[in-house]
């Protein structure tokens, strides 16, 4: 018999926190986070990441592993977090995993391939040196001639993944697209359950503009300042997160207060948009909307659910 997960996803700001401390109550189990930003030391604030009076005394797992300027992929994601999974089962608990980030999600749900690590140093350096002679979207333009598929998926500023796209096609003669044709070769390694949290578009969009605004007041940019002071600049992964770039910005005099705010308030709006594009694509999610007025109402559902699925 395969071990079982319950996942529980949606776009930010739609309440996976608080159903899912919930939830682990409910079956008296832990929770591992599947979210990209929660697992950077000190970044608290913008991050929304979870206060100790929120866990309700439920362990949570896969937050606070990493310094800003230290790297982390999905492998490490999927590696360190099947590891907890397994511990977790041997004490006889259904683990929780609760996040937006559809990645970390399916690394645990599908055999995605991280022994693809094919490069070629010689490649990359002739890319590096046509981005910096040419610019970010003279490579794009590369690449929507040799793959259109990836040039698609792919933003022109995120540069990196548009030099890593055409270092494949360099190297194999296969476009990147194509290479990853069986990139969601579902796993057999869980039997699983997947709870979407849904909302009303415009209550959401106005929990997202006005969790922004706490997050200011809470001293999100005393927190940008401090990790600044620690070294943590803008071209690191972690401080190009949403909240931290726009401080940043507004901080090296770049925009003004205001506009951080709304552009934080945006790229938010525009961040639960994708999330909810990437979950609503799995037709196994099982959607429940979130009336934040009658939360009981959502646990109940959540609850008549696993039970339905033999969970609880």
């Amino acid at each position: 018999m395969k071990n079982k997960l319950v996942i529980i996803v949606g776009p930010t700001a739609v309440g996976k926190t608080h159903v899912s401390v919930e939830t682990a109550k409910l079956m008296d189990t832990e929770v591992i986070s599947a979210d990209a930003m929660q697992i950077y030391i000190g970044m608290d604030i913008g991050t929304a990441k979870i206060r100790e009076d929120e866990k309700q005394g439920i362990p949570h797992h896969m937050i606070d592993l990493i310094h800003p300027d230290e790297k982390f992929t999905v492998s490490d994601f999927k590696t360190r977090s099947g590891a907890i999974i397994g511990q977790l089962h041997l004490k006889g608990k259904i683990p929780v995993i609760a996040g937006g980030t559809g990645l970390y999600v399916n690394s645990l749900i599908y055999n995605l391939n991280f022994s693809n690590t094919i490069s070629d140093d010689t490649v990359r350096s002739k890319l590096t040196l046509l981005l910096e002679a040419k610019g970010k979207e003279h490579l794009h333009n590369m690449l929507e001639s040799i793959d259109p598929l990836s040039a698609d998926r792919i933003h022109m500023n995120n540069a990196k993944r548009v030099m890593r796209a055409l270092e494949v096609y360099y190297i194999t003669g296969i476009p990147f697209s194509a290479s990853n044709t069986n990139f969601r070769e579902e796993s057999e390694d869980y039997d699983f359950v997947i709870i979407g949290l849904e909302m009303d578009r415009q209550l959401l969009y106005n929990r997202i503009d006005q969790r922004v605004d706490e997050m200011v007041n809470d001293g999100l940019i005393d927190e940008v300042v401090g990790l600044r002071a620690l070294g943590n600049n803008g071209d690191l992964v972690s401080m190009q997160g949403i909240g931290y770039k726009e401080i940043i910005q507004y901080l090296d005099g770049e925009i003004t207060f205001k506009e951080s705010l709304r552009l934080m308030k945006r790229n938010s709006r525009r961040l639960a948009k994708r999330q909810l594009t990437w979950f609503k694509a799995d037709n196994r999610i099982k959607w429940v909307n979130v009336d934040p007025i009658n939360i009981d109402q959502t646990l109940k559902e959540v609850q008549n659910y696993l039970s339905e699925r033999g969970i609880l």
